[in-house]
């Protein structure tokens, strides 16, 4: 099932003619700017989906939000929040692995909402690629 997030994320990225590069290369990266928000960039580590705002706070670049999704399927596996840290639906311990419950529910929520904003600041029509891979 393909929810809101996956659907407004992969339109930004065809309004943009960067879609088909994010499925086909196991490594991708883009930046997003956009007057008045912080930046927006996406990215694809092989199975991996990362989605985050950075904002700037004495010289360091803080990720809030970070979501991290499993490719090809857009499922949330983990989110770092400046002010709630870092939360996955995996908990290792005692060398054995559970499973947050409550992750999936929770974070899908969020997402929509994101995705929601995401639509109604623009980013598809108004986002700028940023252009330089060092800045």
């Amino acid at each position: 099932m393909t929810t809101l997030f996956q659907t407004n994320i992969e339109q930004l990225l065809k309004a943009h003619n960067l879609l088909d590069q994010f499925h086909s290369q196991d490594e991708f990266h883009v930046r997003f700017d956009m007057p008045h928000y912080d930046r927006l960039v996406i990215e694809r580590h092989t199975d991996m989906i990362s989605v985050a705002h950075y904002f700037e706070q004495n010289g360091d670049l803080i990720a809030d939000p970070d979501v991290e999704l499993h490719y090809p399927t857009w499922t949330p596996t983990a989110i770092t929040q400046a002010y709630f840290g870092y939360r996955s639906k995996f908990i290792e311990r005692d060398g054995k692995t559970f499973v947050d419950t409550r992750f999936h529910k929770d974070v899908s929520s969020f997402l929509t909402m994101w995705a929601r904003n995401i639509q109604a600041q623009g980013w598809a029509e108004k986002g700028k690629v940023h252009d330089d891979p060092h800045d």
